[in-house]
């Protein structure tokens, strides 16, 4: 895999820190996370968090992206028109929560939407991967119970101090 990877297995807080990130991952999540890393990045991971990352966009391929999300509201508010069947599109899209949110944020912009519009749709496309990657992160960090209090319990467990501030 990687030559240049130096992980030292006597460190206690470096074994802790990263045994307790991964813990809620089977061995086929944690290999195949390996495996994905190891054959799409160059340099070998400094942190967690670059191997989460993979777990992260592997659940956004599991949504549209952002042109197929954007034809797909387009062609609701075709069907059902924005004025009378706005709660026919909100159910339509319960299954992908970044696209629910996205269209709320905006609402007032698809209001008035034209065929020759072209500033909506690509706004539309960026405020919605930005809401896929959040979703996705959050996820991530919910299923494996990451968060902002994770750094402290460590502080507390080893006695020492990290090498930084939470």
């Amino acid at each position: 895999m990687f030559l240049n990877w130096t992980f030292n297995a006597k460190d206690p807080l470096q074994i802790q820190l990263w045994y307790q990130v991964f813990e809620g991952l089977s061995d086929n999540e944690f290999m195949g996370m390996i495996k994905t890393y190891s054959t799409t990045r160059i340099h070998p991971p400094q942190s967690p968090n670059e191997l989460l990352m993979i777990l992260a966009e592997e659940e956004e391929k599991k949504y549209e992206d952002p042109n197929k999300a954007f034809e797909r509201v387009r062609q609701l508010i075709r069907c059902y028109g924005w004025e009378w069947g706005k709660e026919d599109i909100y159910v339509s899209i319960r299954d992908n929560p970044a696209l629910y949110r996205t269209v709320k944020d905006m609402e007032s912009e698809l209001w008035e939407l034209k065929s020759d519009d072209t500033f909506t749709p690509e706004r539309f496309r960026k405020a919605y991967a930005i809401n896929l990657k959040a979703m996705c992160m959050k996820k991530r960090d919910e299923r494996l119970k990451l968060g902002v209090s994770q750094p402290k319990a460590i502080e507390t467990e080893m006695g020492k101090g990290l090498p930084y501030e939470t």
